[in-house]
């Protein structure tokens, strides 16, 4: 049998689909839109703050778990947002309180 029919030829080009993929395109597109919501002002502005600096790597589409799946520095990423410098004055948002540092 004749190898170079086509049913071979597409078998042999073929690549293997990562079945991670699609999840790993919706945690980037969390992260897109979470970038673009720091930049806003009000309650976006506030929860998008709270994503990049919460702690908790629990929960899947956490901004550390997040970064952990993508293989992304999470302070990399903070510096680029705008929230990297003066970490440790933000417990209180991360907490959950009102206040905005």
């Amino acid at each position: 049998m004749d190898r170079e029919t086509a049913i071979y030829t597409a078998y042999d080009d073929h690549r293997a689909k990562d079945p991670a993929e699609a999840e790993r395109n919706l945690m980037r597109a969390v992260l897109r839109t979470a970038m673009d919501d720091v930049r806003r002002r009000g309650e976006a502005h506030r929860d998008a703050r709270r994503y990049f600096l919460s702690q908790n790597d629990h929960y899947l589409y956490s901004f550390l778990s997040v970064c952990t799946h993508l293989e992304l520095c999470p302070r990399t990423i903070q510096t680029v947002v705008g929230l990297a410098a003066g970490l440790g004055n933000e417990a209180s948002v991360v907490a959950g309180n009102n206040a905005v540092a």
